[in-house]
C-alpha cells in the first residue's frame, strides 16, 4: 500500500461483455490494495445500471453493477466509501433458472443439515491466488445462490454448481472482492443457498477475510507423483500466484529436496543421481523450466539453507549411513555427511565457517544475519532441539551458538525451523517420525501418514517459548488441542495432527506473515489428500510470539490435485533493475518503486519499499520488517 496524495481514482471491472467504472472522490484513501485501491467517495460508485437507492444494493433493476450513492462510512469509521454491488441473479442468471426459483433462492429457507466444508469460518486469504472453490454437504443443488458482502463490496450470484457440492467462485468476482478488501477492518460475510427440485436449503453463513495485500513472489513445491512429468516421479513444481501449477524441474527423472533463496535468484535441489549430491540453479526473470545447473553435483545439496541472496548455502547434515539420513527415510541423499558452508555457484566448500557438523534442516533469517537448524547434538544425539547462531557474510562465519529450544517429550522431534520475517520468531514442526518427513520419504499417500503425527509451532526467540499454531492446524484455540476439539468438519482422527514442512514467505504482506505447509486432511468434499495450505500469521506489534497468531488456513489454489504435495517454498521473483516497470518496491533490486518504475530511493519509504535504520518508513504506523515497510493489524 503506497501513500497517495488526494486524487481521482477510477475503478473498472469487466464481466463478460459488461463493463462498469466508478469514480471516487479524494476524501481519503479507503480499503484499497497495495496501489492505493478505491479511495473514499461521496457520490461516485459503479454507475452501470444506475439504481436509485444508495448503500449496498442499488435498485433491483440496476443490472450487474449497482451504484451506491454515499455508500456509508469506511471501516475506520471516518472514511466514506462507495459500495460496489454486483448482481447476477436479477440479470445474468443461468438460462435454466426461472424467476420463481431466483425469488425462492433470495428468500432462503431452512439450513437443515447443510454445512460449509470449505472455506473454514474466519479463513484469511491473500490476494493474487485463483478464486476458491466453495464446498458443502447436506444439500442437493440444481442451482446455488452466493452472497458475499462487506461494507465496501456486495455480490449476489445465482449460478450452476461446478460439481456435486462444489462451486468455483467466478474469478472476476473474487478479484473484484479482493480489490475492495480491507482485511480485518472490513471482513466479508459468505452465505450459500441451494435449490434442488424446487426445494430451497440455506442459507449457511460464515465470515472470511481477504488481506489488503497480494501474495509476493512464486511458490515452489515438491511432488513425487506429478502427472506433469513424463517420468512420473519426483519433481519441483511452481505456482505463480493467479496461475495453475507448471513443471519447473524434473522432466526426465526424480528431483526433490529443494530450497530457494529468499530473493528468488537461486534454487538447490537433489536430482538423485548416482553418488549423491544436489544441483544448483540460477533462476531468471523469465523463469524457464528445467534450466541447466550451475553445479551438477553440488556437495550436500539436499534441503539446504540458502543465504537470502543465493550466494551461499549450508548443507544438511546426514549423520546416519544409507539412503535418506539423517535417519532411514529422512531428508537427503547418501550418508553419513556432515553439514558445512558452500558457494552456490561453484560448489566450493568454505573452511572454518563455525557451523556445527550436525546442523540439520538449516535456514537463514531473511536479512542473513542469523542461522537456525536442528542440532543432532541436542537430546543425546537424537536431534531433539533447535539451535541458532549469528552469521557474518563478510567473514563467512557463524558464531554465538545458542540452544534455543528442546522438546520435553523424548518420543518427538522438532524439524524444519524457519524464521519469521521480523526474525523474532521461528516456525517449526514437532512430530513423532525420526525421519522428520511424515513417513515414507514424504510421499504423502494414505499409508505414508497413517502413523505420522506432526503439528506446527512458533518459537518466541526471546523467551524460548514454543506455541502451537492452533488455528492453522485445526483448533479454535490452543486449549482445544488437549481434547482434540476441532473446527475441521470430519473425523478428528483423520484430519488432525498431519501438518508438515512449514515455510514462510520472506516478506510481510497486509499485516501478516504467510506460512505454508502441507497437510493430510479433507479438502472440502474431495476426500483426504496431502496438499498445500497457507495460514496468515498476524504480525506482532510487540515482537512477542507467545500466543497463537495463526488463522484458519486456505487451500493453495492452482496446485495439482491427488499427487501428495509438500514443502511449498515461497520466494520473491527475481528482482528488476532501475528503469523497469514495477508495482511495489519488493519488485525492484534497489527496493524502490516510484510511479510504476524501479528507481532511486525517495526521502522516506512507502509501504513495500525498502527500509533500514537510516531509510525510514514515511508512515510512522508502518514497521520495517525484513527490510521492507510493512503494515500492522490495528
Amino acid at each position: 500500500m503506497r501513500l497517495l496524495a488526494p486524487r481521482w481514482v477510477i475503478s473498472c471491472l469487466a464481466i463478460g461483455m459488461i463493463v462498469a467504472c466508478g469514480s471516487n472522490r479524494s476524501n481519503g484513501v479507503g480499503p484499497g490494495d497495495d496501489t492505493g485501491g478505491p479511495a473514499g467517495g461521496d457520490d461516485g460508485g459503479a454507475t452501470f445500471g444506475g439504481g436509485s437507492s444508495g448503500g449496498s444494493g442499488g435498485g433491483s433493476s440496476g443490472g450487474v453493477f449497482a451504484g451506491g450513492g454515499d455508500g456509508g462510512v469506511g471501516p475506520d469509521a471516518s472514511i466514506p466509501i462507495t459500495v460496489t454491488s454486483i448482481d447476477t441473479c436479477n440479470s445474468g442468471a443461468p438460462s435454466g433458472l426461472s424467476s420463481t426459483s431466483v425469488k425462492a433462492l433470495l428468500a432462503g429457507g431452512s439450513a437443515g443439515s447443510m454445512r460449509l466444508l470449505y472455506p473454514y469460518s474466519g479463513t484469511v486469504f491473500p490476494r493474487g491466488l485463483i478464486a476458491p472453490t466453495l464446498m458443502w454437504d447436506g444439500a442437493s443443488a440444481d442451482y446455488v445462490y452466493v452472497h458475499l458482502k462487506s461494507k465496501a463490496f456486495e455480490y449476489k450470484g445465482c449460478l450452476a454448481p461446478t460439481a456435486t457440492g462444489q462451486l468455483l467462485l467466478p474469478q472476476p468476482i473474487w478479484e473484484a472482492a479482493s480489490a475492495h478488501a480491507a482485511g480485518e477492518a472490513d471482513p466479508f460475510s459468505l452465505s450459500l443457498t441451494t435449490i434442488a427440485s424446487g426445494t430451497v436449503t440455506g442459507p449457511v453463513t460464515q465470515p472470511l477475510i481477504i488481506a489488503p495485500a497480494t501474495l509476493k513472489g512464486s511458490i515452489y513445491y515438491n511432488s513425487y507423483a506429478t502427472k506433469l512429468s513424463t517420468a512420473g516421479q519426483g519433481a519441483v513444481l511452481r505456482i505463480v500466484p493467479g496461475q495453475n501449477v507448471t513443471l519447473f524441474l524434473g522432466a526426465n527423472g526424480c528431483t526433490g529436496c529443494h530450497a530457494v533463496s529468499a530473493n528468488g535468484s537461486r534454487l538447490v535441489a537433489d536430482p538423485f543421481l548416482p553418488g549423491g549430491g544436489g544441483s544448483t540453479y540460477a533462476l531468471t526473470p523469465q523463469g524457464a523450466a528445467n534450466p541447466s545447473p550451475l553445479v551438477a553435483n553440488a556437495p550436500n545439496g539436499t534441503f539446504v539453507g540458502l543465504y537470502p541472496d543465493g550466494s551461499l548455502y549450508v548443507g544438511n547434515a546426514h549423520p546416519n549411513g544409507g539412503f535418506g539420513g539423517p535417519r532411514s527415510g529422512g531428508p537427503g541423499s547418501m550418508g553419513p555427511v556432515s553439514s558445512g558452508l558452500f558457494e552456490t555457484d561453484t560448489g566450493n566448500a568454505v573452511s572454518n565457517s563455525g557451523i556445527p557438523a550436525g546442523a540439520m534442516m538449516p535456514m537463514f533469517s531473511p536479512d542473513g544475519k542469523d542461522l537456525t537448524f536442528v542440532d543432532t547434538a541436542i537430546g543425546n544425539g537424537n536431534g531433539q532441539g533447535i539451535a541458532t547462531m549469528t552469521f557474518d557474510k563478510a567473514s563467512r562465519t557463524a558464531t554465538a551458538y545458542k540452544k534455543a529450544y528442546q522438546v520435553s517429550d523424548s518420543s518427538t522431534y522438532p524439524g524444519w525451523p524457519f524464521y519469521l520475517p521480523d526474525e523474532r520468531g521461528i516456525a517449526f514442526a514437532i512430530g513423532n517420525q525420526t525421519d522428520f518427513t511424515g513417513g515414507a520419504l514424504g510421499l504423502g499417500l494414505a499409508g505414508a501418514v497413517s502413523n505420522a503425527t506432526s503439528d506446527l509451532y512458533v518459537l518466541d526467540i526471546a523467551s524460548g517459548t514454543a506455541t502451537l499454531l492452533a488455528e492453522a492446524v485445526g483448533f479454535a484455540s490452543p486449549a482445544d488441542a488437549a481434547s482434540n476439539k476441532t473446527y475441521l468438519p470430519f473425523s478428528a482422527s483423520d484430519e488432525l495432527h498431519h501438518n508438515f514442512y512449514p515455510t514462510v514467505s520472506p516478506v510481510a504482506a497486509g499485516g501478516y506473515f504467510w506460512l505454508f505447509f502441507d497437510s493430510y486432511r479433507h479438502y472440502g468434499n474431495q476426500g483426504l489428500e496431502r496438499q498445500l495450505w497457507g495460514t496468515a500469521i498476524t504480525v506482532s506489534s510487540t515482537g512477542s510470539y507467545t500466543t497463537d497468531a495463526s488463522h484458519p488456513p486456505f487451500y493453495v489454489t492452482g496446485q495439482e490435485s491427488g499427487t501428495g504435495n509438500h514443502r511449498a517454498f515461497t520466494a520473491l521473483d527475481p528482482c528488476k533493475m532501475n528503469g523497469n516497470t514495477c508495482t511495489e518496491g519488493e519488485d525492484c533490486c534497489g527496493g524502490f518503486c516510484t510511479n510504476g518504475t524501479c528507481g532511486v530511493p525517495p526521502s522516506c519509504s512507502n509501504i513495500d519499499d525498502a527500509c533500514s535504520a537510516t531509510q525510514k518508513c514515511c508512515d510512522p504506523t508502518l514497521q520495517c520488517i525484513g527490510g521492507f515497510c510493512a503494515m500492522l493489524i490495528k
